[in-house]
C-alpha cells in the first residue's frame, strides 16, 4: 500500500511538472485583464463608497463608484446659508488627487464645474483655486497649484440609502 501511495504522489508530480512546462501555453487573451491594469482601476486610498461632511449645519456627500480608468459617483453639496447643489461627477486620479467634472443642479439651473479632492487615506480635502470658463465649463485655472482645505474633510462611511 505504502509503495502504490508513493508511486501516485510521484506520477502526479511529474505530470503537474510536465504540465508547468509546456511550450503550448495559453495565451491570454486580448480582452483579459492584468494585475497591473486591474490595480490601475483601484487607486490607492480611494474606494468604492461614501464620503461624508457633517457638523449638522452643512453636509457635503460624495459617493465613489469606481469604473473602469474613469471615477464616477454623486456628490452634494449643502453649505450653511449657501444654495445647495446636487450631481453627477467623472474624473480621474493624478497624484493622489481627484478631478472631475461635475454636473450639477442648484436653484433649478444645471451647471458643470471642475471640482478636485486630495485623497489622505479614508478622507478626502476639498481643492480650491482660481477657475476660468473654457468651453462652457468653469476649470481651475492650474489645477497643480490648488490649496487644499482640510474645513469639510469628508471620511469614509457607510453609505445610507
Amino acid at each position: 500500500m505504502k509503495g502504490l501511495t508513493i508511486t501516485i504522489l510521484a506520477t502526479a508530480m511529474c505530470l503537474f511538472t510536465i504540465g508547468c512546462n509546456t511550450s503550448n501555453k495559453e495565451k491570454p487573451s486580448p480582452k483579459a485583464k492584468t494585475t497591473s491594469q486591474l490595480n490601475k482601476k483601484k487607486p490607492k486610498g480611494l474606494q468604492k463608497g461614501c464620503y461624508v461632511y457633517n457638523d449638522n449645519r452643512s453636509t457635503i456627500s460624495l459617493h465613489v463608484i469606481e469604473k473602469e480608468d474613469t471615477i464616477t459617483g454623486t456628490l452634494l453639496i449643502a453649505l450653511a446659508e449657501k444654495d445647495k447643489n446636487t450631481g453627477t461627477f467623472s474624473g480621474h486620479i493624478k497624484d493622489s488627487v481627484l478631478l472631475a467634472d461635475y454636473f450639477f443642479e442648484s436653484e433649478g439651473v444645471e451647471s458643470v464645474r471642475e471640482v478636485a479632492f486630495k485623497i489622505k487615506n479614508d478622507t478626502l480635502v476639498q481643492g480650491y483655486g482660481p477657475m476660468e470658463l473654457k468651453d462652457s465649463i468653469q476649470v481651475f485655472k492650474n489645477p497643480s497649484s490648488l490649496t487644499f482645505d482640510a474645513e469639510f474633510p469628508l471620511v469614509k462611511k457607510a453609505c445610507v440609502d
